[in-house]
C-alpha cells in the first residue's frame, strides 16, 4: 500500500495484547505521519480508535460523517495509543479525515497534548 496518505483511516492488525488496555486485533486507524514518509518508509505512525466512548481529555469522538468513505461507527481516537506499525499491518483503506477537517484539527490537538507539545 504505497498511496497511503496521512489522515487516510485504515483497517489494520494490531495483534494481540491479552489482559491489557492496548488496542488490539482488527481495528481502524487514523494515519498520523507525513506525506513523504508514507511513501517512502516501510512503517506508518497510526492511531487506533476504539467503539467505547470515555471521557478523556486525549480522545477525540469521531462519527462517520467525519470521514470521507466508510466507517460504520462514532468512535474515539485514542491520542494516547500512537502506534508504529508495518505496512504489511495495513489490511484495507476504508476512507479519509481531510487534513483540513476541523475534526482533524482536533485530533492533532490531541496528539500534541498527548506528546506534551501543547
Amino acid at each position: 500500500m504505497k498511496d497511503i496518505k496521512r489522515g487516510d483511516v485504515v483497517y489494520v492488525d494490531l495483534g494481540q495484547h491479552a489482559n491489557s488496555s492496548i488496542q488490539s486485533g482488527m481495528r481502524p486507524c487514523v494515519v498520523l505521519s507525513n506525506n513523504k514518509s508514507n511513501r517512502y518508509s516501510t512503517n506508518l505512525c497510526v492511531c487506533p480508535f476504539s467503539g467505547k466512548l470515555k471521557d478523556n481529555p486525549v480522545h477525540v469522538k469521531v462519527k462517520p460523517s467525519d470521514v470521507q468513505g466508510y466507517f460504520l461507527k462514532e468512535s474515539d481516537c485514542l491520542a494516547e495509543q500512537i502506534v508504529t506499525i508495518d505496512k504489511k499491518q495495513v489490511v484495507s483503506k476504508v476512507g479519509n479525515i481531510p487534513e483540513d477537517s476541523e475534526i482533524m484539527q482536533k485530533i492533532n490537538r490531541a496528539v500534541c497534548m498527548q506528546l506534551g507539545i501543547a
